[in-house]
């Protein structure tokens, strides 16, 4: 039996954010939703109506390329929370994601957000600190990473051409 108040204490967002009460609620309007291996949770480019925070399983993440291809830029587990941002700031979703093996989440809705936030207005700033403070690290692991892969790209070009600068 998956507790859904225990899952969300569990996940930064939410534990940096509700306080008891506030979690307690939340808990109550979610869901179990269980998706068999192979199934989409989210497609890249759809409104987002609501996240989830996963219990179970694994799903890889992945991104259109611009030929049509997908590349793969995360895989997530028990514990991880995917759909955060298009459901709070209804962005369209940056990704798709997709169960590698069956997946038990617990989802939360607009619908189930918008009750503790009509609640408690102020919660909308503490959520923006928190979300902002995931994007400038998700912004700064993917500047890494393009310097990373430049860098190897350069030392291929070298390493192709003798390590001559010319």
């Amino acid at each position: 039996m998956v507790n859904a108040k225990e899952v969300l204490a569990a996940i930064p967002l939410f534990a940096e954010v509700l306080d008891a009460d506030q979690a307690d609620r939340l808990a109550g309007k979610c869901d179990v939703a269980i998706f068999p291996a192979g199934a989409l949770l989210m497609t890249e480019g759809d409104f987002g109506t609501s996240m989830f925070a996963l219990v179970e399983g694994t799903v890889a993440v992945t991104l259109a390329g611009k030929r049509g291809d997908e590349h793969g830029v995360a895989t997530l587990t028990g514990g991880d929370i995917v759909g955060e941002m298009s459901l709070l700031t209804g962005a369209r979703r940056n990704a798709t994601v997709t169960a590698t093996t069956e997946v038990v989440a617990i989802e939360i809705t607009k619908v189930a957000i918008e009750d503790i936030l009509a609640r408690a207005p102020d919660l909308i700033d503490s959520f923006g600190r928190v979300l902002g403070r995931r994007q400038a690290e998700l912004d700064r692991v993917a500047v890494d990473a393009a310097r990373a892969g430049g860098d190897d790209i350069i030392g291929q070009i070298r390493r192709f051409f003798g390590g001559g600068r010319a």
